[in-house]
């Protein structure tokens, strides 16, 4: 049997064995061309699930071979895997106009194109019509090593976290995502993240990231090694010789690889509300085709933060014109408190002279030989004579300026200086 060919009943028996997407893998294709040919013959498949049921010893039992001789004679194509379909680059009219007109020597030579280096300086072949600010970008992933995705980010560049093999095509969503934002007659914004777009005054930032696909982990030989190491380590330790490890060498059951897909999406932000922030690749859509879409979602996005700050904006304003209130309202009680307190001292020193000045009356009509009590009688006239003077308009007015009594922002931090 060929290889690029397979029998109805072993493709019966793959499908029941191991997963889909692992028999696609061996065989060269995809999945979903691999269930398409396993229905076209008939053939029953695994419900959704139902390896994970294996897992736990739940799953379905395996149905019987449903044999059909007009189908089970001969072998069968697998099918080629269908190639991602790209949007081409953008046409120079212009250039085409100017081809047209060209003499017929100059075409001759126009059939051996030429590199077009890019704004850098590099010397990196860049596509006609890729924005400059793209460019950088393109240049970042080429000169990446890495075989798995590749993380862009920083100022000058766009955030991309993409395999190498897809990098060229997320780099052609950014061109015509840019061109199209810049015909908006939006700007970019360079950040630390990266570069951002900024709609209609707002700056939003965004990423875009390949998506990974969930197949079975095939165990290496390094990790049976290790795994035959730490059963060794552990028969020893059994036997008295040795220690036991602390933990045994963990082997995933499932690897996640790029699958291709790509997911743009647009940094969070409360102030957008619902405004969409996430476009993906889909059975029936590429991103390339969703960048109408895009632009739309951006100025829906920018007109709901725009109407969140107004919104915040007045809520502080409110905020601050009920604070200043409540504080002025505080500084009125605290004021009128100090000038109160003023004022019932001077009322107890008034009171203090009436009892004073009855007290001395009353002396003075008692005949008394003692020295002592007439020094006390001197005393008490002294003491009254300085109570008077403390409240004499003179001396109010003084004291008034002195503690800036009647200013409305006056705070006097010792009480006692009321007094």
């Amino acid at each position: 049997m060929k290889v690029n060919q397979i029998s109805r009943r072993e493709l019966f028996d793959r499908a029941w064995s191991k997963p889909m997407t692992t028999n696609a893998a061996e065989l060269g294709t995809t999945a979903p061309a691999l269930s398409a040919l396993a229905k076209g013959l008939g053939l029953p498949l695994p419900r959704a699930g139902h390896w994970m049921k294996k897992e736990r010893g739940k799953e379905a039992p395996t149905p019987n071979y449903p044999a059909d001789p007009t189908l089970d004679g001969e072998p069968y194509p697998v099918p080629a895997p269908q190639p991602r379909r790209l949007i081409p680059p953008p046409i120079n009219r212009v250039a085409d106009q100017e081809v047209t007109e060209a003499p017929m020597e100059n075409i001759s030579n126009a059939s051996d194109p030429k590199p077009v280096a890019n704004g850098s300086g590099t010397g990196n072949k860049t596509d006609v019509g890729e924005h400059k600010r793209v460019a950088s970008t393109r240049n970042a992933i080429e000169k990446s090593q890495s075989a798995d995705r590749i993380s862009v980010r920083g100022r000058g560049k766009f955030r991309l976290l993409v395999s190498p093999t897809c990098g060229a095509r997320a780099c052609e969503v950014l061109n015509l995502l840019v061109t199209a934002a810049e015909t908006q007659g939006w700007r970019l914004e360079p950040t630390d993240q990266g570069y951002a777009i900024v709609p209609d005054g707002e700056i939003v930032g965004f990423m875009i990231e390949e998506k990974l696909d969930r197949v079975p982990h095939v165990v290496t030989a390094a990790e049976l090694k290790e795994k035959a190491e730490y059963e060794r380590k552990c028969a020893l330790a059994d036997r008295g010789i040795g220690y036991r490890p602390w933990s045994a060498p963990s082997i995933p059951d499932h690897d996640y690889v790029p699958s291709g897909d790509l997911v743009l999406k647009f940094d969070h932000d409360y102030a957008a509300g619902g405004a969409r922030r996430i476009f993906s690749d889909g059975k029936r859509q590429r991103l390339e085709d969703l960048v109408p879409t895009m632009i739309e979602a951006l100025r829906r996005r920018a007109l709901a933060i725009k109407a969140r700050s107004e919104e915040d904006a007045k809520w502080k304003q409110e905020w601050a014109e009920q604070e200043r209130r409540r504080q002025d309202r505080e500084r009125q009680v605290r004021v009128e408190g100090y000038r109160i307190t003023f004022l019932k001292r001077q009322i107890e020193r008034k009171r203090e002279i009436a009892g004073l000045s009855d007290l001395i009356s009353n002396w003075q009509e008692t005949e008394s030989i003692d020295p002592k009590f007439a020094e006390l009688v001197v005393f008490a006239r002294l003491y009254q004579t300085w109570l008077e003077e403390k409240i004499a308009p003179a001396a109010i007015a003084e004291r008034i300026a002195e503690l800036k009594l009647m200013d409305d922002d006056v705070y006097i931090y010792d009480a006692s200086r009321l007094d």
